[in-house]
């Protein structure tokens, strides 16, 4: 995981074997996305990032996160203070996509 990445999805794979498989799509400083699966690192691109770049497409450039209402202000206001901060909330509250 890069020390400039913001987590942004996080994706539970029914067919990784042995299963399951979870990933991360995260994006840094620049706007470019990656994912911690094995076909992103053979090319540079992978069916989560597509799915998280459409999203973004569809949505005038912001990620539309999806979170549990169980979260409350305080945890979402914690989560800006830091990146550590922010993926521990994602990973507690954020919607989990399976593919």
């Amino acid at each position: 995981m890069r020390n400039d990445a913001r987590l942004l999805q996080v994706f539970l794979s029914k067919t990784q074997v042995p299963g399951p498989g979870i990933y991360e799509v995260s994006v840094d400083d620049d706007g470019d996305l990656f994912c911690t699966c094995p076909k992103f690192e053979e090319r540079s691109a992978c069916k989560h990032t597509k799915f998280v770049l459409t999203r973004i497409e569809s949505n005038n450039g912001n990620y539309p996160l999806e979170i549990l209402n169980k979260a409350t202000t305080e945890e979402a206001n914690l989560a800006k203070s830091s990146r550590e901060a922010y993926r521990s909330f994602i990973i507690r509250y954020g919607k989990i996509e399976v593919f």
